[in-house]
């Protein structure tokens, strides 16, 4: 089976307090990973300096659609994300999906 990975990239909003956004992002962290989601957070060093990267991991293209069912169906992430929204901390830049290939 082919891996998949998701990622989202956003940009802290210029004066975004750090404590408070990380807090944002590790409790979307633990939403994901509650249903089955490998997360990292990555900080870019070299190109888009200042971006952020949520990535989420899965085992199959089967796993990632049953996690991110579960994940929006979620009240818990309905919350977060309406609060997320809310606190003008961070602007989204960009979302993508990639599937692992044999070579």
């Amino acid at each position: 089976m082919s891996q998949v990975i998701s990622q989202t990239v956003f940009k802290p909003n210029p004066g975004a307090d750090m404590s408070k956004l990380m807090a944002l992002v590790a409790e979307s962290a633990a939403i994901w990973r509650k249903h089955g989601a490998e997360v990292a957070v990555w900080t870019v060093s070299s190109g888009e300096i200042g971006n952020m990267i949520f990535s989420a991991r899965y085992e199959s293209y089967e796993a990632y659609g049953k996690c991110t069912d579960a994940v929006v169906a979620d009240p818990a992430y309905q919350s977060w994300t309406a609060k997320g929204v809310a606190s003008g901390l961070s602007t989204w830049v960009r979302s993508g999906l990639a599937r692992q290939i044999a070579i």
